[in-house]
C-alpha cells in the first residue's frame, strides 16, 4: 500500500485526522501485541500510540508509551514522506531510503563506523531478531540447530518458541493468521537447552555456577554434530547478565564457528564499549528502541560484527523468515534476502525514528553525569526496597561485563516482591496487584510481573521498577531534576504498598 493511502487505511469513506493517521503507521507492521483495544485504545502493554503525559511511567522493561519529542518527530518524517512525490506509488523505494537512514544513524549513535549500517538487519521485535539469529546460526546444513540460553521466562514472551523454528504470536508482519507453538512451513524444528538463574526461592543463583552449568550445556550440545546457538542475556528482565561475558568468550574461543553467540540486549541498557567489545568477539547483538530507550514498542536491529557478516552475507535464508522479515530490512550486501518478500514496513521505521529521537537525546549527556546520577538513584530505589516490611527486593550485583563499568554498569531494573500479613503474594495475585495499578486513576507503570519461583508451594512474580533514557535525559535537564526523579519513584513504591493489600 503507499504511503499516502494511510488515511484511507485508518477509517474507509472518512477523514481522520493526523493523530489518527499515526497511529495507524504507530502500529503497523507488528503482530497482535501492539494492536489497540477498540475499547480501551491500548495496546497489550497498556501503552496507546500518543503521548499521555504519565508521571508514573517506571515501566521501560516492559513497554513504554512514546514521549512527546519523539511523537513529533515521527509527525514530522510522516508529514514529509507523504508530502513527497517520489513516495507515491513507489512506498518500496521510500522504505529501502528509510531503512538504510535508520541503519547509519542507529550505527552512528552507537559509537560504530559508518559502515557498520551495512552489517545491521531490522525487525519489528525482539523475538523476530531472535528467530533472524536462529537461521543465520543453522546455515544451510540439516542437522537440527540446539539452542542454549538462559531460564526463557527471563527473556522475551516468545524467544523460547522462535529460536526452534516455531510460531510464536497468532500472526506474523508479512504473513497471515498462525497457530502459536506450530513449525514454520519448512522450518527444522530446534531444540533448546534452558540454564536456570535463580534458586527455587527466586534470589538469583551465583554467577559461576550459572556459568558452569552454561559451559556444560554448550558443550554437550555440540556432541550432538549440529550448530549450536547460546544466547547471553544482557540484560535479562530482572536486571541480570547470564552467562557472564567471559563465560561466552571462554565458549566462543574453544568452539570456534560450530557456536554462535548472540548477546540479547533488547533491553539496550548497554554502553557504547560494552556493545563495541561484544561486536570485537565475534558475537551478534539483538537490540530494540522500546525498553531502556522508551521508543513505542516493536523496533528491532540484529548487529552483526564484521568478522561474521563476512560469512553470513553469501549466507542463505529460509523462504518462510518472509513471514517476519522484508528484503529491505537486510542490507543489500545480503544476497540472501532475495527469497524475502518485497515488502516495505513503515511502522517499524517510524518506530525506530521514535527511539533514534531518544537515543540521541541520551547519547548528548556526559558519561560520567549519567553514571553518577543512575548510582544515586539506584541507591534510593534499592534503600527503600530494602527497608520497607512490604517489599523483598530481589537483590544481584549490578552488571559486570568488561574492565571498568561506564553507565551500564549501574542497575536500572529494580525487581521485587510484595509481601501482604507477612507473605509474598503469589503470582496470580501480584498480576492483579499490577493490573490495579496500571488501570486505576493514577495510573502506575512497573515492569509486567516476571515469574520467579515458588514459595509456601505457590509460583511468585516479581514487579520491576525500571528507569528509562527519557526519564534520566529529563532529570539531568532541569535544576532539582535528580531529586524529582528519585520522588517519582519513592511515591510509585509507596503507592503499591498502598494497593497491595487491596489484593491480598
Amino acid at each position: 500500500m503507499a504511503y499516502r493511502d494511510a488515511a484511507a487505511a485508518v477509517h474507509p469513506g472518512t477523514a481522520p485526522s493526523r493523530a489518527e493517521v499515526l497511529a495507524a503507521w504507530l502500529t503497523s507492521g507488528g503482530d497482535e501485541r501492539i494492536a489497540l483495544d477498540p475499547r480501551s485504545g491500548l495496546n497489550r502493554y497498556g501503552c496507546g500510540p500518543a503521548p499521555d503525559g504519565c508521571d508514573a511511567a517506571f515501566g521501560s522493561s516492559t513497554a513504554s508509551v512514546i514521549s512527546a519529542e519523539a511523537y513529533e518527530a515521527v509527525g514530522r518524517r510522516l508529514d514529509r514522506l507523504l508530502g513527497d512525490p517520489s513516495v507515491q506509488g513507489d512506498d518500496r523505494s521510500a522504505y529501502r531510503a528509510e531503512a538504510q537512514q535508520i541503519r547509519h544513524q542507529l550505527a552512528v549513535l552507537c559509537g560504530l563506523p559508518a559502515a557498520m549500517a551495512e552489517n545491521i538487519v531490522l525487525a519489528a521485535s525482539g523475538t523476530d531478531l531472535h528467530l533472524i539469529a536462529a537461521d543465520l546460526a543453522r546455515g544451510a546444513g540439516v542437522a537440527p540447530l540446539v539452542t542454549v540460553m538462559a531460564d526463557p521466562r527471563e527473556s522475551g514472551r516468545g524467544v523460547a518458541h522462535a529460536v526452534r523454528g516455531l510460531r510464536y504470536a497468532g500472526c506474523s508482519p508479512h504473513g497471515g493468521a498462525c497457530a502459536e507453538g506450530e513449525p514454520a512451513p519448512g522450518a527444522i524444528a530446534g531444540d533448546l537447552m534452558a540454564v536456570p538463574v535463580r534458586e527455587p526461592d527466586g534470589a538469583p543463583r551465583p554467577a559461576h555456577a550459572v556459568d558452569a552449568d552454561f559451559e556444560r550445556a554448550c558443550l554437550a550440545a555440540t556432541r550432538r554434530g549440529g550448530p549450536v546457538l547460546a544466547v547471553l542475556l544482557d540484560v535479562s528482565k530482572t536486571g541480570l547478565i547470564a552467562p557472564t561475558p567471559a563465560c561466552a568468550l571462554r565458549l566462543k574461543r574453544r568452539l570456534g564457528e560450530r557456536l554462535t553467540v548472540l548477546v540479547d540486549a533488547c533491553q539496550f541498557r548497554l554502553g557504547v564499549q560494552s556493545l563495541a567489545r561484544y561486536l570485537e568477539h565475534g558475537f551478534l547483538v539483538a537490540l530494540t528502541g522500546s525498553k531502556f530507550l522508551g521508543g513505542p514498542a516493536f523496533a528491532g536491529a540484529l548487529i552483526v560484527p564484521e568478522c561474521a557478516a563476512r560469512r553470513l552475507r553469501r549466507a542463505p535464508l529460509a523462504p518462510w523468515l518472509g513471514d517476519y522479515s522484508g528484503r529491505d530490512d537486510w542490507p543489500a550486501g545480503f544476497v540472501g534476502r532475495g527469497v524475502l518478500p518485497d515488502l516495505p514496513n513503515l511502522g517499524l521505521a517510524l518506530r525506530w525514528r521514535a527511539a533514534l529521537t531518544e537515543l540521541s537525546a541520551f547519547r548528548s549527556l556526559p558519561e560520567a553525569e549519567a553514571a553518577d546520577a543512575l548510582t544515586g538513584l539506584a541507591e534510593v530505589i534499592q534503600t527503600r526496597l530494602d527497608l520497607h516490611p512490604r517489599f523483598e527486593r530481589l537483590g544481584a550485583p549490578g552488571p559486570r561485563r568488561f574492565g571498568r563499568p561506564g553507565w551500564d554498569g549501574v542497575s536500572t531494573i529494580f525487581p521485587f516482591l510484595v509481601r501482604h500479613d507477612g507473605r509474598v503474594l503469589d503470582a496470580a495475585r501480584t498480576q492483579a496487584l499490577y493490573e490495579r495499578l496500571r488501570s486505576g486513576p493514577q495510573p502506575v507503570r512497573l515492569g509486567q510481573p516476571v515469574a520467579v519461583g515458588v514459595r509456601d508451594g505457590e509460583p511468585i512474580a516479581a514487579l520491576r521498577l525500571s528507569i528509562s533514557a527519557r526519564q534520566l535525559v529529563q532529570a539531568l535537564s532541569a535544576d532539582g531534576g535528580r531529586r524529582a526523579l528519585a520522588q517519582r519513584a519513592l511515591d510509585v513504591l509507596d503507592l503499591v504498598a498502598r494497593r497491595a493489600a487491596e489484593v491480598g
